[in-house]
């Protein structure tokens, strides 16, 4: 089953191809894509608009958003302004009508948007992995990258996902309170529902930062796992790791190719100062996504906080 991290590199190849202006290899990428990845609808209509608009298919890139819209898929209207290949439908009757549609279902989407947990693996598993999802993304895609045959016997997980709705299936933690207030929720029925001896939080990017905060201040969390932290400064991490109080170990995963590979670097750091058990998984050639056999890198990480 392709995961999260399959979708990250055929995304890089994406965008190799269309800089090299290789259009017909993209174009079959993307066809094959839409198959392997239907949950990813809303990012796909998106770089295939913006595939035919390169070639000055403007009808043809309006009926992608459409055809994706009427499926249920839609990206934030903002995306567009960061594409300069839409430019050419700015002075579009149909794409103004396609932007209204998607303004009026984001504005629902936000309206009826609630926190959840998406519980997945051994319900009677003693330890319990909380995880929180990466930006612009959600709790049933993330959870394809923790689940094998081999970690849904040995771990409860619950996924959560934040009711900050950016997208038709893609959410962010922007809302430092609202954030908060979502992770207490969906942690707490977790809890509830789990009889666990030992609780792992782990995230990915704007989520593993929030591990992190998490892992240092929760008194029941026995470790936590931060996969590429996105920390922008490290103000509110330098007074967390101070008053640090709990006995979790922290577990830091990055590739040395993302670009806040220094702010990573600069964390483990700050894990080192202030004496909180840590280990640190470098890995080489990789950027700002989730490593290859994830899981490989998810047992070792769960062993050392247990160990």
């Amino acid at each position: 089953m392709p995961t999260y991290t399959d979708f990250s590199n055929k995304q890089q190849e994406i965008i190799t191809l269309f800089t090299k202006g290789a259009h017909a290899e993209c174009s079959q990428l993307l066809h094959q894509m839409e198959h392997e990845f239907p949950l990813m609808l809303d990012k796909l209509a998106f770089w295939k608009a913006s595939l035919q608009l390169a070639e000055g298919k403007k009808k043809e890139a309006i009926m992608t958003l459409q055809q994706a819209f009427d499926k249920g898929y839609w990206i934030n209207p903002d995306m567009f302004h960061m594409d300069d290949e839409f430019k050419a439908l700015e002075h579009s009757a149909d794409f103004k009508e396609l932007i209204r549609q998607f303004d009026e279902a984001l504005a629902r989407k936000k309206a009826s948007s609630r926190a959840l947990i998406l519980e997945k693996g051994n319900p009677e598993a003693k330890t319990g992995i909380y995880a929180l999802h990466m930006r612009y993304s959600n709790a049933e895609i993330f959870s394809e990258v923790f689940l094998t045959p081999e970690t849904a016997k040995q771990y409860a997980f619950g996924f959560a996902q934040s009711s900050q709705a950016t997208g038709s299936h893609a959410y962010v933690w922007d809302d430092e309170k609202q954030a908060k207030a979502d992770i207490e929720e969906t942690l707490s029925l977790f809890q509830k529902n789990h009889p666990i001896n030992d609780l792992i939080i782990a995230g990915g990017s704007q989520g593993g930062k929030l591990a992190v905060e998490l892992g240092l201040t929760h008194p029941s969390v026995k470790g936590f796992i931060a996969v590429i932290p996105y920390i922008k400064e490290m103000t509110v991490m330098e007074k967390l790791a101070k008053a640090h109080v709990n006995d979790a170990k922290g577990v830091i995963i990055a590739g040395e190719q993302d670009a806040a590979y220094g702010q990573t670097v600069k964390l483990v750091q700050l894990l080192e100062d202030h004496h909180i058990p840590h280990k640190f998984i470098s890995i080489k050639g990789m950027g700002h996504t989730i490593p290859e056999d994830f899981t490989k890198y998810l047992k070792e990480a769960v062993d050392y906080i247990l160990k």
